[in-house]
């Protein structure tokens, strides 16, 4: 590290000097994150699995511990909130692309009402076990503990999401983005996910004790507004612009790949606006334009790799930077956190399994749905984040549930695969 501690001596300001640690950052990340991924795919893991753990030890659970002084040096303070951004354009243009990817129309058919029905029983169930088991975890907590309602609402809600972009990324990397069960989990998935988020905002307001049941009616009224306009107006017009285009050009034409990057930032801009993140908006249009299988394909093919090959890498390696897994405390931390792990699995593969049975699903795509919902990693990370800024989710809690969050993906990958094996597309190696 002694090049980035005279780097100020090397180069011929301090925006140099910044470059040259954004350069190294990205490089080590990258670095590790391929030799990482070769590593986890041997194991039958998928990609996003081998950038989470690269993270995790590139942060304060390996390199961090085992030389802290390097660590430091390395993830200067000074070009975080550069990561940030990039990790969250990396994340909205991984959402627009899920929603390309999945080919909802076809595979779903007239099984509408059973998205809805295994959305809300993931959502409600794991929702109401959290909270009602949320006072035995509060006192197991070391001193000073949070507020306990404001801890009970963030325990519910980290119970109770399901990450869309890591199932996506499961999905399209084994090959089975084509198939019904996958269009019928991330169809779940999404409205899991707008609710939560609008259950995130609700839940924040209220830990800061400024709610108010006008806010959240319009909030919804208004997100409604919004996906019958990206649908009945912004999808037709552009869908007809990008045909005439792409066929007056013979492809994809960088000024095209500009407007539809105007419009993707625009509605990531919208939704984050109105209370449920900005990815949701990138998921949005992408599901608008899944059916110009041209288009999809083109954009696959110019801009997708640099997405999956350069801006994920960092959102998933940045997040588990600040993560670290070391901080429970003796072998009571270790059974707690066993315990965290098994109230949100079972209420969440409990709750998407029922659902999924109810409205006739096989036994095995039942099987199948409840532990595709029980993958919460990152988005998770994104929850117990918030409430770890409110004071309401010290950091004993916080470590349990981010090795929650990272046990569910590591696990839910081998059995996706094993469970829908005789459903496989054979992918390109990434």
């Amino acid at each position: 590290m002694l090049v980035l501690a005279n780097a100020s001596t090397a180069v011929g300001s301090e925006t140099e000097e910044l470059v040259l640690r954004l350069l190294v950052q990205l490089l080590v990340i990258l670095v590790a994150t391929r030799v990482v991924t070769v590593v986890v795919r041997r194991l039958g893991q998928t990609d996003v699995s081998g950038e989470i753990l690269a993270g995790l030890l590139l942060g304060p659970s390996a390199l961090g511990l085992v030389f802290p002084e390097i660590s430091t040096e390395l993830f200067h303070p000074s070009t975080s909130t550069i990561f940030v951004g990039l990790a969250q354009i990396g994340l909205i243009l991984l959402m627009f692309q899920i929603g390309m990817e999945f080919e909802f129309s076809e595979q779903l058919g007239q099984r509408k009402a059973s998205v809805v029905a295994v959305s809300l029983a993931g959502l409600v169930l794991p929702f109401v076990c959290g909270y009602l088991s949320a006072p035995w975890f509060h006192e197991q907590l070391a001193a000073p503990r949070p507020p306990l309602l404001g801890f009970r609402l963030f325990f519910a809600v980290s119970m109770s999401i399901t990450a869309i972009p890591i199932l996506g990324r499961i999905f399209m990397e084994l090959g089975l983005s084509h198939t019904r069960t996958a269009a019928l989990v991330i169809g779940s998935a999404a409205i899991d996910d707008v609710v939560g988020w609008l259950l995130l905002g609700s839940v924040s307001l209220i830990v800061a004790e400024q709610f108010s049941f006008v806010w959240a009616a319009q909030r919804i009224g208004l997100i409604g507004v919004y996906v019958i306009a990206v649908f009945f107006v912004v999808r037709p017009l552009l869908k007809q612009w990008l045909a005439r285009d792409i066929a007056r050009r013979g492809g994809l034409g960088l000024p095209t790949i500009a407007v539809v990057l105007i419009v993707l930032l625009c509605s990531a801009s919208l939704t984050s606006y109105l209370g449920v993140f900005a990815i949701i908006g990138g998921f949005l249009i992408g599901l608008a334009l899944h059916d110009d299988r041209r288009f999809v394909a083109l954009w696959n093919q110019r801009v997708s790799p640099l997405v999956m090959m350069l801006l994920l890498p960092v959102f998933f390696a940045y997040t588990g930077l600040r993560t670290d897994i070391g901080a429970l405390d003796g072998w009571w931390g270790l059974a707690v956190c066993g315990l965290v792990i098994v109230v949100a699995f079972g209420s969440k593969f409990g709750g998407a399994f029922l659902a999924a049975r109810a409205v006739g699903e096989s036994s095995r795509d039942a099987l199948t749905i409840g532990v595709c919902m029980n993958t919460r990693a990152l988005m998770e990370l994104i929850v117990i984040n918030i409430g770890y800024d409110m004071g309401v989710v010290p950091r004993d809690m916080f470590t349990m549930l981010v090795i929650m969050a990272l046990v569910s993906t590591f696990v839910a990958t081998p059995l996706i695969g094993w469970l829908m094996k005789g459903e496989r597309r054979q992918v390109a190696a990434t």
